[in-house]
């Protein structure tokens, strides 16, 4: 037997009932009356917890000598020993302690150290996000803060390819430039009294299928002589003003349409796109036999494809999803360049909208939250929170400094992008949806579709005029005509409304 402390054989052997070991006796009750704990297993223990062993034949300790004999040195020399046996034991204890918690500590560290960096990188790219925004705007900004120098960590990020980036900021900075110049509006644009006194000019009833009825979306191309749906029924229709006739059908959506959208170029049969709560986004390329025939069919989301909204470089487009993603395409390859994701959202996108300058994108969300994402770093530049529900409805003013946003809360609210506040909050009737907005080509008016068909003055909500021709079925897609001389909606009783001034 040996002792666990001294690794001796003990003179005094004793056994711990707390950790079964054997001690010299002395020894143990030494370290006892220092600790009160077994060294073993550091259990609480005390003297009555120690058992003395026999042994046969027993040793008996001689007598001490004096310490001036080779006899007394040795003793003195053992009880030296058994000191630092015992003070060498309890150092390795401490030691193996320290050196743990001193792992943890540097484990903490460098895991603290980690997040910072990552934060700090954030942080910058956030900050630069802003400033590109409000640079887009024309305000002033602080300086933007150095990139952090010290620890760094890489960050999931997407890049536009470097043609798309150049391109997106050439049509901004054009835009910009062409928005300054831009005077007030021509003595032509329609004048409030003209507005109020618009009536219902034409009404294209029965369109899309009856089962199950209505329109879901509306777009009017450059010229203004063909309209575009999509409706309950899964079907996309093309319709022809001056001929008066659908002259296209398209189908392929397994459910309802929920965006449709002209590419906006000038030409006879513009580029068509489409989305679905099929999770598919589809393009539409014309067709000598058919007028129009699908060109692409994009599995888009894994949620239902909520909205879309074309470039103003007429090159590319983009599309929401429940998914909480947003998709940025290419209208030659209809081929994803890059996608956004907000994590933070659970009820996903329900509207999507560039600004005038396609710089920025304006999403609603489910819980009520408008971002601004930098459609060129792919990072939210701000966030404007005051609606209850989800925002399903959402419009950039030309100027470029003016949004207007609506939710399930019957609230219009308009936002000023240079303050990064909200300015205005209508009122409107208790239990209003609003399932669409519109702003004209200058800014002055703003239209509300939703139970009804709405004007109010963009500046200050001031009622214009109020159209009910719809019989309280659903406005759900609005359109201008330029100078505000007309005014065209569809809603869910499967027509689609021109206002203007009364030929009388």
């Amino acid at each position: 037997m040996f002792c666990a402390i001294s690794g001796e054989a003990p003179e005094q052997p004793v056994v711990s009932v707390k950790s079964g070991n054997v001690f010299e006796k002395r020894l143990i009750e030494k370290y006892i009356a220092d600790n009160g704990k077994d060294p073993i297993n550091n259990e609480e223990m005390t003297v009555e917890d120690l058992i003395d062993i026999k042994t046969t034949p027993e040793t008996v300790k001689p007598r001490p000598p004096k310490l001036s004999s080779v006899p007394s040195l040795l003793s003195a020399l053992q009880n030296e020993w058994d000191s630092v046996m015992l003070e060498s034991f309890t150092l390795k204890q401490q030691y193996q302690q320290v050196r743990q918690e001193l792992s943890h500590a540097l484990y903490q560290n460098d895991a603290a150290t980690r997040v910072i960096a990552r934060m700090k990188k954030e942080r910058d790219s956030a900050r630069e996000a802003l400033a590109n925004v409000q640079a887009h705007l024309g305000t002033a900004v602080s300086a933007p803060a150095e990139p952090a120098k010290e620890e760094s960590m890489d960050v999931d990020a997407s890049a536009l390819p470097e043609e798309v980036d150049a391109k997106i900021a050439a049509t901004g900075e054009n835009l910009r430039q062409n928005r300054r110049n831009k005077k007030k509006p021509p003595v032509e644009f329609a004048s409030v009294e003209a507005v109020k006194e618009y009536t219902e000019i034409k009404n294209i009833p029965s369109l899309h299928a009856a089962r199950p009825a209505g329109i879901t979306a509306l777009d009017v191309n450059e010229s203004g002589s063909t309209i575009l749906t999509g409706g309950n029924d899964k079907h996309v229709l093309v319709y022809n003003k001056n001929e008066d006739k659908v002259i296209a059908n398209l189908t392929g959506h397994t459910k309802k349409v929920t965006a449709v959208k002209f590419r906006g170029q000038q030409e006879e049969n513009d580029v068509l796109i489409s989305s679905s709560a099929d999770k598919h986004v589809r393009v539409w390329v014309a067709d000598e036999k058919k007028g129009y025939k699908l060109g692409h069919n994009i599995t888009a989301h894994k949620g239902e494809a909520t909205d879309l909204s074309v470039h103003p470089s007429k090159d590319y487009f983009v599309s929401s999803g429940l998914d909480s993603k947003w998709s940025f395409y290419d209208f030659e390859t209809a081929k994803p360049i890059v996608e956004a994701f907000d994590t933070e959202i659970e009820a996903g996108f329900h509207s999507i909208e560039f600004h005038p300058d396609g710089m920025i994108l304006g999403a609603g969300t489910g819980n009520g939250v408008l971002q601004m994402w930098d459609v060129r770093s792919q990072q939210i530049a701000a966030r404007f929170e005051g609606h209850t529900g989800k925002v399903g409805a959402l419009a950039f003013s030309e100027n470029g400094y003016i949004l207007a946003s609506a939710s399930e809360d019957n609230l219009v609210k308009i936002w000023d992008l240079r303050k990064l506040a909200n300015t205005k909050t209508f009122t409107l009737d208790e239990n209003y949806k609003v399932n669409a907005l519109s702003f004209d080509n200058y800014g002055q008016y703003l239209a509300i579709g939703g139970t009804d068909l709405r004007v109010v003055k963009a500046k200050d909500g001031s009622a214009i005029a109020t159209y009910n021709d719809n019989d309280k079925s659903e406005i759900t897609g609005i359109h201008w005509t330029p100078l505000a001389q007309g005014l065209m909606c569809s809603s869910l009783d499967r027509s689609v409304r021109v206002y203007g001034p009364s030929s009388n």
